[in-house]
């Protein structure tokens, strides 16, 4: 039998890209359009996801929060779902990457990581047809980047490559030769599962790549040995686990179940005024 779910949603950062929109309100609150088609109620990034989520039966949500993280403890204090909040407590957020927000969750009595749940890992800043979350829920119970079919060829996506069973490469701006050749499967979408099989590991993968909390101060092992340190971004983590082979990879179709990851103003526009609307129709038709 399947270890039950929990997810993680990270939404500590600034979006400095969006700063005109985040100033005041932090981006994972940011309005995306209405609840359904049916349903005229203005809803959120953050909210969208905690309420596929828990439709979907993820019973535990844990959400990181740092920069306005108190406008988000107050929103989410008001939803009649439970949201188990993390405080990512750097003082220059900026300097705290994706994966540091994680190494906060992993680090609470919320029993992130710890062998008990299939764990999934993922962005706020993101937007997808519910059934794109249900392809990786009902997969098998191992360790899975979910990967979106389409993306574009610029320098700014984080693309996959290698096969289903054997993902071995991911990154941005990656060529054939550095690839050594393998085909790409799609954009990494920031969600990711961890089997519980794997989460040890990822537990040590963590601490060697930031520096761990519990070592002594001004060792190596405190400053820990990847080069971007608390800077580094989750992919990282994800990235070592292809390595060692822990890592497949699940691949569902862009233009049947849409995915949008918004980083920019005009992505945000885009989403607002035509992903989001065909989104919601295509969602009220299956």
């Amino acid at each position: 039998m399947s270890a039950p779910y929990q997810a993680v949603i990270l939404a500590a950062g600034r979006g400095s890209r969006l700063s005109d929109q985040t100033t005041a309100q932090p981006k994972a609150l940011l309005p995306i359009g209405p609840r359904s088609h049916d349903d005229a109620t203005e809803i959120s990034f953050l909210r969208r996801q905690v309420e596929t989520l828990r439709a979907l039966g993820v019973e535990q949500i844990v959400v990181v929060i740092g920069y306005l993280g108190e406008v988000i403890a107050t929103e989410v204090s008001s939803w009649p779902a439970s949201v188990e909040l993390v405080i990512n407590t750097t003082q220059d957020i900026r300097t705290s990457g994706s994966l540091h927000s994680f190494q906060h969750a992993i680090r609470t009595p919320q029993s992130v990581l710890d062998g008990s749940h299939q764990t999934v890992l993922m962005d706020a800043d993101i937007v997808y047809h519910r059934d794109v979350l249900s392809c990786l829920l009902l997969a098998p119970e191992a360790s899975t980047l979910l990967v979106c079919d389409r993306y574009r060829t610029s320098d700014e996506e984080v693309l996959v490559y290698g096969t289903a069973k054997r993902s071995r490469y991911l990154g941005k701006g990656l060529t054939a030769e550095l690839v050594e050749g393998a085909a790409c499967l799609g954009e990494a979408t920031g969600i990711v599962k961890f089997a519980p099989c794997d989460h040890a590991v990822a537990r040590q993968t963590i601490d060697w790549l930031l520096g761990n909390p519990d070592a002594r101060e001004g060792s190596l092992e405190h400053r820990g040995f990847g080069p971007a340190r608390r800077a580094t971004e989750h992919e990282e983590l994800t990235d070592r686990l292809m390595r060692s082979g822990r890592m497949r990879a699940l691949t569902f179709s862009g233009d049947e179940l849409p995915f949008l990851e918004v980083d920019t103003a005009e992505e945000y526009e885009f989403l607002r005024t035509d992903f989001y609307p065909r989104l919601l129709a295509l969602e009220a038709r299956s």
